[in-house]
């Protein structure tokens, strides 16, 4: 289903750069509302507030607290594909012809890049927007979300493992297999808080971060050369 992106008014006064600036500011007030109170208790008076801005601004721009809420889930698909498309192209772009260890180098990259938006700008509020929004299950984001980078990361990984394995994509073995490769880096960012506190890191840097890269590449080389039973 094609999603509907919130249709963006510019202020007469203030000028185009005067009302991005007013709207980004917005956005990044209420993704931190929305990771603290969640959609339904999160106040667009609280939010508008915190933004310096009046109440009918948030209506002006979003069109209400619905439109804020898919803004904040439009921020960060675009950055999030900002930063995985070039890994996410070329693994789509891999035939069924393709060598396993380019497979498997593809797959690799992948999830390198996921691995990369824990140290983008931003993105301890990215994560709890998505743990608080996957917590109530309320709203419009979860769904925007799933639909732009969830789904279309996972069909990628399974194809790959696909071709790894000589399988078929849509093979339960084969999607149970993603779901369990694609966690590891999901858990980081879901869970950002509590693994931070696990590791007794304040926080990921270069090196840290490339650890956890060298660790997920090996467990997930390790998962597709195990032997897997049906039962």
């Amino acid at each position: 289903m094609p999603m509907t992106r919130v249709k963006r008014r510019h202020p007469e006064a203030g000028g185009y750069a005067r009302g991005e600036e007013t709207r980004a500011r917005i956005i990044t007030t209420a993704l931190r509302v929305f990771g603290e109170e969640g959609f339904n208790k999160a106040s667009t008076r609280q939010i508008a507030a915190d933004a310096g801005v009046n109440p009918p601004a948030l209506q002006y721009y979003f069109g209400g607290k619905e439109g804020l809420h898919r803004a904040c889930a439009q921020f960060i698909i675009d950055r999030m594909l900002g930063i995985v498309s070039p890994a996410l192209v070329r693994a789509r772009e891999l035939k069924r012809t393709a060598r396993r260890e380019q497979a498997i180098d593809a797959l690799c990259a992948l999830l390198d890049a996921m691995a990369d938006g824990l140290v983008a700008a931003g993105s301890e509020s990215w994560s709890r927007f998505i743990t608080r929004g996957k917590a109530d299950g309320a709203g419009p984001a979860m769904g925007m979300l799933r639909d732009n980078i969830g789904t279309p990361i996972f069909q990628a990984v399974a194809s790959l493992i696909a071709l790894i394995t000589a399988a078929d994509p849509a093979d339960e073995l084969t999607r149970i297999r993603a779901a369990a490769i694609l966690g590891q880096v999901t858990t980081f960012h879901t869970n950002r808080e509590s693994t931070l506190d696990a590791l007794k890191w304040p926080d990921y840097h270069a090196q840290r971060l490339q650890m956890l890269k060298t660790v997920i590449r090996d467990h997930t080389r390790a998962i597709l050369d195990a032997p897997v039973r049906r039962r």
